[in-house]
C-alpha cells in the first residue's frame, strides 16, 4: 500500500530524536492520558466545587507566573538540554500516583502544583528537541505525519476509558477515575526509561551566555525579533479566552447536556479519526496555498464547533459529538499556524520567549478561571457564546497582525 510505504520512507529520513519523540507521543496517546477528558469530573467527585476548580486552574496560572521567566532564561542558558528535559520527567513520575490515591481535593490540587512546576522544565525543552528534530522544508510535513500516526494510535484509547470508568463505577465516584491515573503512572516509567536512553542531545547554534542582567537580556528578543511583540498580544488574549471556559468544558457536557461516559469517550474517538483522515490532506493544502491563509479558516471552524456545543439540546446529548467534528477539522487546519509559529521563534531565543510568554499568559490566566466560574454559575452557556465573540472579530485579525519574518534564515 502506497501509504504504508510512504510512511516507512518518512521514518527511514528522520532523525532519531524525531522517533523517540514519536514513540513517546504515540504510547501516550494510547493510553497514557486516558484520564485527561476527566479531569474536572474527577475533582468534583472529590468534593470540588465549581469556584474551587476554577481557583485551582488560577492557582496553577500564578505558579506559572513565578516560574516561566526564571525556567526560560535557564533553558536558554543551559548547555546541556537533554539534561534538563530528562531532570524534568523524572519529578513528574510520581505526580499520577499521587492523584490516583487522592483523598480529597486539596491532596489532588497539590499534585496540579507540582505538575506545573516539572513542566516549566520540561515543556520549552521538550519544545527545542522536537523542533531541532525536523527541518524547516518538512516540518508541515513532519508535523502531519506525527499527528497522522498518533491519532491512529489514539483511536479508540478513549473508548477504553468511557468502558473502563463505567466498569469501575460510573461518573459519580471518585473510585472509577484511580485505575486510570495508575496506568498513567506505569507508561510514564516506560516512556521516562525509552527517553533516557534514546534521546540525542539536539544540535543547534546556542546562544552564547550574557552578562548582566537576566531579565533586561530577555526582553532584548523584542528588539531582536520585533514580530514577537504581536505573537505576544495574540497568545495573551487567546488564553483569556480560552482559560475562562477551559475548566469547565467537561462539567458543562456532563451537567448541563447530560452526556454519559462513553459520548465523553466518543467525542474523543471522532475526534481522533477526523485529525487521521484530514491531517494529511489539509497540511498539503496548507504547503500549498499558504499555512497562515489555512489557518485564517481554522478559526471560522472552530467558531462553528462552539456555536455546535451551545445549541447541543440537553436531551439529546450526542449532538455534543458534532462539536467534536468541527473542533478536530479546525484544529487540523490549524498545523499550518503552529508550523508558521515554530518557524518564527529562533530555537537560541525559545527559553526566553517561552519564559515570557508563559508569564504573560499566566498572568491572564489567574482572573480569567475564575470568572470563568462565576460566569458557570451564572448561565453556563455564557461562557461559549463569548468563545464566539473570540473566534468570530478576535482571532483572525490578531493573527494577521503579525509581520512576515524578514530573515527567515536565522530560525534555525
Amino acid at each position: 500500500m502506497k501509504f504504508l510505504d510512504d510512511i516507512r520512507s518518512f521514518w527511514r529520513d528522520q532523525t532519531r530524536n524525531y522517533k523517540v519523540f514519536l514513540t513517546r507521543d504515540l504510547i501516550n496517546t494510547f493510553i497514557g492520558n486516558i484520564a485527561g477528558r476527566y479531569g474536572s469530573i474527577y475533582m468534583r467527585t472529590l468534593g470540588a466545587s465549581t469556584e474551587e476548580i476554577g481557583s485551582l486552574t488560577s492557582v496553577l496560572s500564578l505558579v506559572r507566573l513565578l516560574l516561566s521567566l526564571p525556567g526560560g532564561i535557564l533553558t536558554d542558558r543551559v548547555q546541556r538540554i537533554k539534561r534538563l528535559y530528562l531532570s524534568g520527567r523524572l519529578l513528574q513520575l510520581p505526580i499520577n500516583l499521587i492523584k490516583a490515591f487522592s483523598p480529597n481535593y486539596f491532596i489532588y490540587s497539590l499534585s496540579r502544583v507540582w505538575e506545573v512546576v516539572t513542566f516549566r522544565f520540561t515543556m520549552p525543552t521538550a519544545n527545542i528537541i522536537s523542533i531541532a528534530s525536523m527541518s524547516n522544508k518538512d516540518r508541515v510535513k513532519s508535523m502531519v505525519m506525527n499527528r497522522t500516526l498518533i491519532s491512529a494510535a489514539g483511536l479508540v484509547a478513549p473508548l477504553i476509558a468511557a468502558w473502563a470508568v463505567t466498569y469501575f463505577g460510573g461518573l459519580e465516584s471518585a473510585a472509577s477515575f484511580r485505575p486510570l491515573f495508575i496506568i498513567q503512572f506505569a507508561v510514564g516509567v516506560m516512556t521516562f526509561i525509552l527517553m533516557a536512553t534514546q534521546l540525542e542531545e539536539p544540535q543547534y547554534t546556542k546562544r552564547k551566555r550574557q552578562a548582566g542582567n537576566p531579565l533586561k537580556d530577555a526582553m532584548g528578543i523584542f528588539k531582536e525579533y520585533p514580530g514577537l511583540k504581536r505573537m505576544l498580544l495574540l497568545n495573551v488574549v487567546r488564553t483569556f479566552f480560552i482559560s475562562i471556559r477551559m475548566p469547565y468544558i467537561q462539567l458543562y457536557v456532563y451537567e448541563i447536556k447530560h452526556a454519559d461516559a462513553f459520548i465523553i469517550g466518543w467525542q474523543g474517538t471522532i475526534s481522533t479519526a477526523v485529525t487521521l483522515l484530514l491531517s494529511v490532506p489539509l497540511g498539503s493544502v496548507a504547503d500549498r496555498y499558504g499555512r497562515r491563509k489555512v489557518a485564517y479558516f481554522s478559526q471560522l471552524l472552530m467558531a462553528a464547533c462552539v456555536l455546535a456545543a451551545v445549541l447541543t439540546p440537553p436531551d439529546h446529548p450526542e449532538w455534543i459529538l458534532l462539536y467534536s467534528f468541527l473542533s478536530s477539522i479546525g484544529s487540523s487546519m490549524d498545523i499550518g499556524w503552529q508550523a508558521f509559529v515554530q518557524e518564527y521563534i529562533p530555537l537560541q531565543a525559545r527559553g526566553r520567549w517561552s519564559g515570557i510568554s508563559t508569564t504573560a499568559t499566566a498572568l491572564i490566566g489567574i482572573p480569567a478561571p475564575i470568572i470563568g466560574g462565576m460566569i458557570y454559575s451564572y448561565n453556563p452557556d455564557l461562557l461559549w457564546w463569548i468563545s464566539l465573540i473570540y473566534y468570530l472579530f478576535l482571532a483572525i485579525p490578531l493573527r494577521r497582525s503579525i509581520p512576515e519574518r524578514e530573515k527567515p534564515e536565522q530560525l534555525t
